[in-house]
């Protein structure tokens, strides 16, 4: 297995090539992940047929192999996947062993794979576990007047109201994004998921790259409603980061913000991605807003050994109790 996965001169177009998403390629993985992260590969006579990303960590002293935070899919790619004929199946399944055997010893394996990768039964034959997920996409972005058509006429009048008494504004200024982002959560009573200093790292490298876009609303006394945070490729841009403030309840800005993403967005990718969540107001937002496709998602599990017992016990002795599990 080569190193040069983490190569900073990779080239673009290589990574491209062996990868589905920008969130499995090395530039975007030593940024989210600090470094921290490693692959197993499969080559064939024409490079790197397979490769497997993965982000390590320790959780209560077990070892865990997952995805960096603000990394919404990772998973296998396999080369032979745009095949016309009936061997990519059994190509794939070969390669997915091989994958698999290769994994490093872990406790636990979780990652929620790209879209584009769908068929999980070799990791299932391997014991793994899986879970659907979705995602909300825009899968064509070369007719805008169809998107704009397709949103929901309240949708398209919350818009026209915003832009006429918002400012959007083009920003570089990371601690700007990460002050509305923490106030976000600061107001629903919640912590952050992540530290300040990895969303500062994550954020500040993806606009230096290129390929992220930092956008905020705001009134005429220059206050903040809202921000919108894009990455992007020619393949994908995916609605990454946002906020708002709760002060501003009655404000249009997340809608006009997504819009705004949307425009960018169809000048530079394919398809627009608003990322998957399970939530139900999350959910609802995006679909009575915006109108997008549900697009499914392989949330790709396994737990091993005592932590795989120590789960089960807690889950049933919570069952038991009368309660309900949370993660872990």
């Amino acid at each position: 297995m080569d190193n040069n996965r983490k190569d900073p001169t990779l080239s673009d177009e290589a990574a491209t090539k062996t990868s589905y998403s920008l969130f499995q390629e090395p530039w975007w993985l030593n940024l989210a992940s600090g470094g921290n992260w490693d692959e197993v590969q499969v080559k064939g006579d024409d490079g790197i047929a397979a490769r497997l990303p993965y982000y390590v960590r320790s959780r209560y002293g077990f070892k865990v192999l997952a995805q960096p935070h603000l990394t919404p899919c990772m998973g296998p790619w396999f080369r032979t996947l745009g095949a016309k004929d009936s061997s990519q199946y059994s190509d794939q399944y070969e390669l997915a062993a091989e994958l698999i055997s290769k994994l490093p010893p872990f406790d636990v394996f979780r990652q929620n794979c790209c879209p584009e990768w769908g068929n999980w039964l070799p990791f299932h034959w391997a014991g793994f576990s899986q879970q659907t997920h979705y995602t909300y996409r825009i899968n064509d972005l070369t007719d805008l007047d169809a998107v704009w058509s397709g949103f929901y006429s309240g949708t398209r009048r919350l818009i026209r109201k915003a832009q006429k008494e918002l400012e959007v504004v083009v920003s570089d200024d990371v601690d700007k994004l990460c002050d509305l982002h923490e106030l976000t959560y600061r107001q629903r009573g919640q912590a952050m998921p992540y530290r300040r200093e990895a969303l500062f790292r994550i954020v500040d490298g993806a606009l230096r790259s290129g390929r992220a876009r930092f956008v905020y609303a705001q009134d005429e006394k220059r206050n903040i409603h809202a921000i919108n945070f894009l990455v992007y490729d020619e393949r994908v841009a995916y609605y990454l980061v946002g906020g708002s403030d709760r002060q501003f309840g009655d404000s249009a800005a997340p809608t006009l913000l997504m819009w705004d993403a949307i425009q960018f967005a169809a000048q530079r990718s394919a398809i627009f991605d608003f990322e998957g969540s399970m939530d139900k107001g999350i959910e609802q937002f995006f679909r009575r807003r915006f109108n997008p496709q549900l697009t499914p998602l392989n949330r790709i599990y396994k737990q091993k050994g005592l932590f795989g017992l120590a789960r089960h016990l807690r889950d049933g002795w919570i069952a038991l109790s009368g309660g309900a599990p949370h993660q872990m």
